[in-house]
């Protein structure tokens, strides 16, 4: 009898566990589905209907609620309706804003101007990065700290997932039925991933920390301050070379639909199969030591990409950017599972929402500048000068992220 208690206690972990992933994984896809639409599908929207390079990558700077979102991530992890759960509460809220935003998007025309986009893509941002605080402490106190590495498979599943249907799916939906049909349909597929909130499994309070969280708190911790520092070194030089990849491909006379497929469908393939593979090889490896190797291969392919463009490869074979732009991807992936699962071991489950948020705000300040800027240096450099210095860049900023990790590894771990 006892063991086959034991075996059914056994089961019943597993199914939870499994429960639990999935749930995270829809959790991340439900911010992923606007904002990639943002991030994918409107620069080559807009650079398809003649506008700006400068103007495309100032888009970036639409995602500054994701930068500043710290300030009010206390008073998400302090505040809350019982009733429905400390997660929960947040979660609901802000999908139902989020789907509003999106419907008001389907509604607003190219005639509009800027403005409309701008005011509108504030709402969804905000509101996106207000339910990610929430996504993000659930994460940190759902698992345990040895399936770090899966939560930031989940995380990193879920966002390709976004890029997929946000972007190419939408892309497609522009392309042949017009904008209110594709963002209509966008605006179903956030509401539908709601259903997902319903099946979170919260920890009681009695088993949460009541200490009251704080920013002080968290910027008093080594942990936080030396990841802060690596962020730095790490991040600013790769917003700059993903941000001009939809636009050098709308320039290499590549279609919407091309951009679709490649870009969200086999990319987010490639996504999904780094993520799993980065989560694989942090079992084995630590999750700053393969962060490194993502950033030496990084380099490399920079340095490819401007070789290749500045000898006309390009030109004479018109699919290997596409092979450039999947090799991007796949370091992305491998990259952002590895330094989100450095987040988790960084953060304090006792302010699980607030730590982790810290540490995602300063990392997409430091890319959203970085993006910000690609336009003006690929304007006045051209594509291939421009990820020929990328890849100069990036050796420097893998050689300082190595001096960082030792040092906080030596002071952490005395």
């Amino acid at each position: 009898m006892q063991k086959i208690n034991s075996n059914h206690t056994a089961v019943s972990v597993t199914q939870l566990s499994r429960m639990s992933l999935t749930v995270v994984i829809i959790l991340y896809l439900a911010h992923a589905l606007p904002l990639y639409f943002y991030n994918v599908a409107l620069p080559a929207i807009l650079r398809h209907q003649g506008v700006d390079l400068r103007w495309i990558g100032m888009l970036s700077l639409l995602y500054i609620p994701w930068a500043f979102k710290f300030f009010w991530a206390p008073l998400i992890d302090r505040f809350y309706l019982k009733k429905l759960g400390k997660r929960k509460t947040w979660l609901l809220f802000t999908q139902i804003a989020l789907v509003i935003g999106v419907l008001a998007l389907a509604f607003t025309q190219f005639s509009y101007g800027f403005t409309a986009f701008i005011v509108i893509g504030l709402w969804i941002s905000t509101f996106a990065a207000t339910q990610d605080i929430a996504i993000d402490g659930y994460t940190v106190e759902a698992f345990s700290e040895s399936d770090y590495r899966l939560g930031s498979m989940a995380q990193s599943i879920g966002v390709a997932l976004g890029s997929m249907l946000g972007g190419a799916l939408t892309l497609w939906l522009y392309q042949y039925h017009g904008w209110q049909i594709a963002l209509t349909c966008l605006a179903t597929m956030t509401a539908l991933t709601m259903l997902a909130v319903f099946k979170i499994q919260e920890k009681t309070d009695v088993q949460i920390a009541k200490t009251a969280p704080s920013l002080i708190r968290a910027f008093k911790r080594p942990e936080i301050r030396w990841a802060l520092l690596l962020i730095i070194c790490y991040r600013f030089v790769e917003a700059p070379a993903m941000a001009m990849l939809n636009p050098m491909l709308i320039d290499q006379k590549w279609s919407l639909s091309q951009i679709g497929v490649l870009m969200s469908v086999v990319g987010a393939g490639v996504g999904l199969l780094a993520a799993v593979s980065a989560a694989f090889l942090l079992k084995k490896l630590k999750a700053t030591q393969l962060l490194v190797w993502a950033g030496w291969c990084r380099t490399v392919v920079y340095g490819l990409l401007g070789m290749a463009i500045i000898f006309g490869w390009l030109n004479q074979w018109h699919l290997l950017l596409g092979v450039f732009v999947i090799a991007f991807l796949a370091i992305r992936y491998i990259a952002m599972t590895s330094l989100y699962a450095y987040f988790m071991q960084s953060s304090s489950k006792e302010q699980a929402g607030t730590d982790f948020t810290i540490l995602v705000c300063f990392e997409l300040l430091v890319y959203f500048i970085g993006g910000a800027t690609s336009g003006f240096l690929a304007q006045s450099f051209g594509y291939g000068k421009f990820y020929i210095v990328l890849a100069l860049v990036s050796v420097l900023s893998v050689v300082l992220s190595q001096i960082i990790i030792f040092k906080s590894q030596k002071t952490l771990n005395p």
